[in-house]
């Protein structure tokens, strides 16, 4: 992996972790979400009239993964309903790289080394001890647990869905159709489905700056993975966006004054640990 790549990974994470806080701190998350989500399809919507068409091949994958994000979206803002960005956000973001190392030999055919493996235990005692972060089982909030890794399955699937279409296909064409789409499928479903959590022009006006700042991260942030997924390990460029979990974290402890405790911080630290041994050892 080249240091351009790893940089644009990284800083992509700190994009991903960014749209994350700006979700958690929204008053209403549907709404939230349907506008940025469609602030940045208009962006990138006029970018299909200057790319060649989707490979018919790829269109069954692009497909599956705009129905998955659907859901990711609307559990996602349940997460934040129920629970912390220090404890919801590392297990929804922690767990789809440890399941991933153990899936791609088998979904791709890719051999991980002996440190790939050995960074799985740094990474699982991290996601362990996220569960006693509150303090004791009794403080745990079941719901938001749930919710967390009901999004880590569906970030498991998506990205395995998302490797093999890009792979199929161009993966910088294959994002542009899908940001191009999702903000208006996403939208035209929640318009039928989330009534009260219906956007108006005051709406935007009122918080533009947080919409647009939350869809350009969002876009950006998953840019530099899906290209990582063409040129490496899937597991290895899944594992590296975890460093996202440190900076959440903090940021939920320090600024939030979320009640994780710094057992939050030290899990994230061992996840983080587990993925820069990834990309020091791969």
């Amino acid at each position: 992996m080249d240091n351009i790549l790893f940089l644009a990974i990284l800083t992509g994470a700190l994009g991903h972790v960014s749209w994350n806080i700006l979700l958690k701190k929204s008053n209403d998350k549907i709404k939230f979400t349907r506008a940025f989500t469609l602030l940045g399809s208009f962006i990138m919507f006029p970018l299909l009239f200057f790319i060649e068409p989707l490979p018919k091949i790829a269109w069954p994958f692009f497909l599956m993964t705009i129905f998955i994000h659907v859901f990711y979206k609307i559990f996602l803002c349940r997460v934040y309903d129920y629970s912390g960005l220090s404890y919801g956000y590392p297990i929804a973001r922690g767990l789809p790289s440890l399941i991933l190392l153990a899936l791609t030999p088998i979904l791709f055919d890719e051999n991980l080394t002996l440190s790939n493996q050995l960074s799985i235990i740094l990474i699982s005692l991290g996601i362990l001890l996220l569960v006693f972060s509150e303090g004791n089982l009794k403080k745990i909030n079941i719901k938001g647990l749930i919710y967390s890794l009901l999004v880590a399955a569906i970030i498991v699937a998506y990205s395995t869905i998302d490797a093999k279409g890009a792979r199929l296909s161009n993966a910088f064409i294959y994002l542009i159709y899908y940001f191009a789409l999702d903000g208006f499928i996403f939208n035209l479903i929640s318009y039928f489905t989330f009534k009260k959590h219906n956007l108006n022009f005051i709406y935007f006006k009122k918080n533009f700056i947080s919409i647009f700042a939350a869809a350009s991260c969002s876009i950006y942030s998953y840019i530099p993975a899906v290209y990582g997924f063409t040129v490496g390990k899937i597991a290895v460029i899944a594992a590296l966006r975890e460093v996202s979990i440190l900076f959440a974290s903090i940021y939920g402890l320090f600024i939030l004054k979320e009640k994780g405790g710094f057992l939050a911080l030290i899990s994230a630290i061992l996840i983080l640990s587990g993925c820069v041994a990834i990309k020091i050892f791969q």
